[in-house]
C-alpha cells in the first residue's frame, strides 16, 4: 500500500493503529494482563502460537522479548504506508532503539548522549507545522520536563549530587542554561527537598505520584515508583492525543508512546510472574490503581 497519496495513507494508519490500540492492554483492558495467574497463562492471552517448553526463567524472557518485538514491527507496519514520513516518526523509532540498547558507556558520557538525543526528538518536534506542532511540544514538553525531574531523583538518591552538579546534568530547551527554562522549571523547585522528609514533599505539584507514607514510619522518596507513576499520566495524556487529532503525526507518535507504555506494563506483569509478587502489587508498582 505504499502508492497511497499522504491523505490515503494517513487515513489507513490512522484505522489500522486504532484497531490495534482497540485490542491492547490499556485502559479497561489492563486488568486482563494483571490477573494472569502463570507465565503460560501470559503468553497464551498476548500470542496466537503455542507457549514454548522452557524453564519460568526463560518463558518470562522470550515473553518479553516477543512483546518487543511484535510492537515495534506493528510500529514499522504502519511507517511503512506512508511514502516519505516525518522526521519524528523516525527519530522517535531510533530514540526507543538507542535507550534499549545494551550499551556500556562511562555514566556522565552516557547522560550526555541522552541529553543529545532527546533535544534531537525536541528539534524534529520544532521542526513540525500547525497542530502537530503544538500538540507534540505540548506533551513532549511535560515528557522531558518529567525526565528532567526523575534525573533529579536518582541523582539525589543514588549518587548524592550537589545541586549545582545536578543543574549542569539537566537538558534545557534554551543553549543558556537558566533555571526559569521552560523544560527544567519542575526539576530546579524540587533540587533542594529532603528525600527522606515527606512533608518537604507533600505540597508538590506531583505529589500525588510519590510513593505511600505512612505516619510515624520511615519514609524516603522511591525514584523508581515516582517514574511508573508518571509513565502511567504519560500514557493518558497520549490516548487523549490520540483520539484529539486523527489521521495526523500527533497520532502515530501518541500510538507508540501508548504501546511503549503497554509494552512496560507486560515487563512488569512477566517480572512478577517470575518472582511470585501478587498482581495487585504489580499493578500499584506500575503506577495503576487496582
Amino acid at each position: 500500500m505504499g502508492s497511497l497519496d499522504k491523505s490515503a495513507a494517513s487515513s489507513f494508519v490512522y484505522a489500522k493503529a486504532s484497531a490495534l490500540l482497540s485490542k491492547s492492554f490499556i485502559g479497561e483492558n489492563a486488568s486482563r494482563l494483571f490477573s494472569v495467574q502463570s507465565l503460560r497463562e501470559l503468553y497464551t492471552l498476548l500470542f496466537n502460537d503455542e507457549v514454548p517448553a522452557v524453564p519460568e526463567v526463560l518463558l518470562a524472557k522470550k515473553i518479553e522479548e516477543k512483546a518487543e518485538l511484535t510492537f515495534i514491527n506493528q510500529y514499522k507496519a504502519l511507517l511503512s504506508e506512508y511514502e516519505k514520513p516525518s522526521s519524528i516518526l523516525s527519530e522517535l523509532l531510533s530514540f526507543y532503539e538507542y535507550e534499549h540498547s545494551d550499551r556500556i558507556e562511562d555514566p556522565a558520557v552516557s547522560r550526555e548522549n541522552d541529553k543529545k538525543r532527546i533535544m534531537s526528538l525536541w528539534n524534529a518536534i520544532l521542526a513540525l507545522k500547525g497542530s502537530d506542532r503544538e500538540n507534540l511540544l505540548n506533551l513532549y514538553k511535560m515528557e522531558i520536563s518529567f525526565k528532567n525531574i526523575l534525573w533529579v531523583l536518582r541523582l539525589k538518591v543514588y549518587y548524592h549530587f550537589t545541586s549545582e552538579e545536578i543543574f549542569e546534568n539537566l537538558v534545557f530547551a534554551g543553549e543558556r542554561k537558566r533555571k526559569d527554562d521552560i523544560l527544567v522549571r519542575e526539576a530546579v523547585s524540587i533540587l533542594e527537598k529532603d528525600i527522606s522528609s515527606f512533608d518537604s514533599w507533600k505540597d508538590w505539584k506531583y505529589a500525588r505520584f510519590l510513593n505511600p507514607h505512612e505516619e510515624g514510619l520511615v519514609w524516603e522518596i522511591d525514584p523508581t515508583w515516582v517514574e511508573r507513576s508518571l509513565k502511567n499520566y504519560l500514557a493518558k495524556a497520549y490516548k487523549r492525543f490520540f483520539h484529539k487529532d486523527p489521521m495526523s503525526v500527533t497520532s502515530l507518535v501518541s500510538w507508540f508512546r501508548i504501546k511503549q507504555y503497554e509494552l512496560d506494563c507486560i515487563r512488569s506483569v512477566a517480572e512478577g510472574l517470575r518472582l511470585g509478587v501478587e498482581s495487585e502489587e504489580v499493578m500499584s508498582i506500575s503506577g495503576i490503581s487496582s
